[in-house]
Formats: structure tokens, C-alpha cells, sequence
């Protein structure tokens, strides 16, 4: 593995767009061919961290993903050492296209795009994807057409269908979490996701899930209006 010294990273940041950072430095990187690195730290001393650290996650959910077939980045690139930052950083190029929340803000995000969303989402617990971080930013919609994630290293799979209490916990995050459903201040598209997310989940979960997306739709609404 590669190790970036501090005055090469430096140079490295000074010739990059800072994508994202935080009280700790910088988070996300683009390069000027379009490529980005992220930056992953250890948060805490004694953690899952120190023997699964999170770069690690973030490469082995790309190749997970790709097995799926759902889009994500398309390929890293490189893993590098950031020694005197105590980061370990992977390069990569992007899934092209714009997330879900970029489209909203353009008002480009129409009534059968959301029917769309629903059902991929659905296809995602279906094939036993679990995205603890998924919201509208974390999902892009490509030039072929298609959605695919982004931002990928909290996510795992199981061996079967994402059971019913992990359902619930993901789909209450994506509708009360900032950059989730909350975004969307339209009744008609709330219900259009929703009926699509049903239609494609599970036999077993339709009629637990739709009582309990009908709550969290009630309360995104609600929130919306203030």
C-alpha cells in the first residue's frame, strides 16, 4: 500500500476540490480527471474499527454491490496511507449521473422516477441489502436510466430478504432523516413511492410495511408543513 508523506498530501489537496470535510480535515476529495479519494479515520480507539477498519468496508461493499447487480462506483482505483493524518484513503471513480436530492432541488425528479425509487429500494431489501445511510444524496440516478448508490460503507448484506425490524429502521430513516423523503413537500409523490415500495417487497412484510410506511408518510408530511 501506497504512503502518501505530508507534504505530498498537501500538494494533493492543493491541487484537488475539497469535496467534503469535517473538524478532522478533509473527508472527500475530486480530482481534476473526475476521480475522487475518501479519506476514512478511525473514530475511536477500541471499536469494530480496529480489526474491519472502514476503508476496508467501503471496497469490499463496492464488489458486494457489483455481485448484485446494483450500481455503485465503478472501480477503485487505489488505497493509500496517510500517515502523519492517521487516515487511510481509497481513490476511485464515480458512478456517473446526480443524486436523487440534486434532481428535487432542479425540479427534475418526476411522478415516474419516484414510482421508480420505490421499486429499486424494494429490489434492495428484496436482495437483502441493508444501507443503515440511506437517504435522497446516497442515491443516483444514472445516464443509463437506472439508480445506484453512493457513499456506501455503512452497508451490509444478508443471506436472504432484510427481515422486518431491519425494514423498518431503514425506511423510518429515510423518510425522517434530513436528507430523506422529508425533502419531497408533495403529497401525490409520497404515495406514488410508497404504493411502488409495496407492491415490490416481500409477500410476508406488505401488510406490517404498509401500516407502518402510512405512519411515517403521515409524519413526513406533517414535518414538511412546518
Amino acid at each position: 500500500m501506497r504512503k502518501l508523506n505530508k507534504n505530498e498530501y498537501i500538494e494533493l489537496v492543493a491541487k484537488s476540490k475539497v469535496f467534503e470535510a469535517d473538524s478532522f480535515g478533509e473527508k472527500v476529495l475530486r480530482f481534476s480527471d473526475g476521480n475522487y479519494m475518501k479519506l476514512f479515520r478511525r473514530k475511536r480507539l477500541f471499536s469494530s474499527a480496529s480489526f474491519y477498519p472502514y476503508w476496508l468496508r467501503f471496497v469490499h461493499n463496492a464488489s458486494k454491490l457489483k455481485s448484485l447487480n446494483v450500481p455503485t462506483l465503478r472501480s477503485v482505483i487505489e488505497v493509500v496511507k496517510v500517515p502523519h493524518a492517521k487516515k487511510t484513503a481509497v481513490i476511485y471513480e464515480p458512478l456517473p449521473g446526480f443524486t436523487v436530492k440534486q434532481l428535487l432541488q432542479k425540479n427534475s425528479f418526476n411522478d415516474e422516477l419516484m414510482k421508480n425509487l420505490g421499486t429499486f429500494i424494494a429490489n434492495l431489501h428484496k436482495k437483502g441489502i441493508y444501507f443503515s445511510s440511506l437517504h435522497l444524496g446516497n442515491i443516483v440516478f444514472t445516464p443509463k436510466g437506472d439508480f445506484g448508490l453512493i457513499d456506501i460503507t455503512d452497508l451490509r448484506t444478508f443471506p436472504f430478504a432484510v427481515p422486518l425490524f431491519a425494514l423498518k429502521t431503514n425506511m423510518r430513516y429515510l423518510f425522517q432523516s434530513r436528507q430523506g423523503l422529508r425533502l419531497i413537500n408533495d403529497e401525490n409523490k409520497i404515495d406514488i413511492f410508497v404504493s411502488a415500495y409495496i407492491k415490490n417487497i416481500t409477500e410476508r412484510n406488505k401488510t406490517k410495511m404498509t401500516d407502518f410506511l402510512l405512519t411515517q408518510r403521515k409524519m413526513t408530511l406533517n414535518q414538511s408543513k412546518t
